[in-house]
Order: structure tokens, then sequence, then C-alpha cells
């Protein structure tokens, strides 16, 4: 199975963090991006068995200029 896996720098406290939109619960975080992408396959792992699992339409990305909310 293939799952889409939405990765972002950790700004608190350094490193990345990984979740995965189609399973609700599944994240992890890590110091490295080769870290994370096995945690993150570790964390689908477990997730599989406990939950399932919802197919996801589409993934966007949007920009919002910060000056829209001034």
């Amino acid at each position: 199975m293939r799952f889409n896996v939405i990765i972002k720098e950790d700004k608190l406290d350094g490193g990345y963090i990984a979740y995965v939109p189609e399973i609700r619960g599944c994240f992890t975080q890590a110091d490295s991006l080769d870290e994370l992408k096995e945690n993150i396959k570790e964390a689908i792992e477990v997730s599989l068995g406990d939950e399932e699992i919802e197919p996801i339409f589409g993934i966007w990305e949007i920009e919002v200029a910060t000056s829209a909310y001034n």
C-alpha cells in the first residue's frame, strides 16, 4: 500500500514531524529525515491493524499571504 506522508519542520523542538492524513492519529517525529522515514513506516504498520483506511481524494498546498489577517 502507498500513503501520502506530510513532513514539516518542528520549529519548537527542532527536527521533523511526519503524519499520514489517511490514518487518523498516525504521526511521528525525528531528528533527521532518514530517521523520520523509518519512524513513519513503523507508525503506519502499527496503525494498519487499528483502523480502517479512508482513501484521500486529493491534497492541496495553498499559500495565503499573512497580510490577509491584518
